[in-house]
């Protein structure tokens, strides 16, 4: 299994803000409302149709005992081991180890399906879920586990992405088409900082990102970086 994939490109981005990104690597795509909920893809896309390296040394950590800061997407490992290929996901507020199992009975990350799998907060403050190796797995990698608070925050976080993914529509990936909603940029920034203050992330901004919005590309898509505390609006098409 290659450890590194390809969403079909659907736009140019600048090589900058793809570099930006690739060092948070959990950065875009919510997972779609419940009411919407299909089969999970398997590779998170920072931004609408971008190539995603899914190289496992952008999850590489070293010990730190800590929160997690990137609560978007997961990082399933298919091994006990910070190099392992990794399939990164989308977040949706339940358990790392239960969106990792369904990526796991899906054939994602091969065969055999293990027994147990175990959650841990890397050094990049992103989730990374793995087989189970012996009494303590993040402590023999030298990671942290992932805390009990975790769970009140990604259904907060998750909250805050269906609020805005429901206005602005559901981006496009390289297997689907966006929703059918286009609210410009003006609109867009409106709405989504009275959503930000509305539930209580006041500290966040929000910016435009790869391009400009004009006539051929009205429609704001939106992209989340818990890291960053942003909300990215996208210009994109009808």
């Amino acid at each position: 299994m290659s450890n590194r994939l390809r969403i079909p490109d659907r736009r140019q981005l600048s090589s900058a803000w793809i570099e930006a990104h690739k060092k948070h690597l959990l950065g875009e795509l919510t997972r779609q409302p419940a009411a919407e909920r299909r089969r999970r893809r398997f590779v998170l896309v920072l931004v609408p149709a971008v190539v995603v390296l899914l190289a496992a040394t952008a999850f590489t950590a070293y010990s730190l005992t800590r929160n997690p800061t990137h609560l978007e997407s997961i990082g399933c490992f298919d091994r006990a081991d910070l190099a392992a290929n990794t399939a990164i996901v989308s977040a949706d507020g339940r358990d790392p180890v239960a969106i990792c199992s369904d990526v796991w009975h899906q054939g994602a990350l091969g065969t055999p399906v293990p027994k147990q799998l175990v959650a841990c907060v890397l050094q990049t403050g992103a989730i990374g879920v793995f087989p189970r190796v012996g009494r303590d797995t993040c402590g023999a990698l030298g990671i942290a586990p992932l805390p009990p608070s975790y769970a009140a925050e990604a259904r907060r976080f998750a909250g805050l992405q269906a609020a805005i993914v429901a206005r602005l529509g559901v981006p496009a990936s390289g297997s689907s088409k966006r929703g059918p909603q286009c609210v410009g940029q003006t609109a867009a920034i409106t709405f989504v900082r009275h959503v930000l203050d509305t539930l209580g992330f006041r500290d966040w901004k929000i910016e435009v990102a790869g391009g400009t919005f004009t006539s051929a590309q009205p429609c704001a898509e939106p992209s989340f970086d818990t890291g960053a505390k942003t909300v990215y609006l996208i210009p994109a098409s009808r």
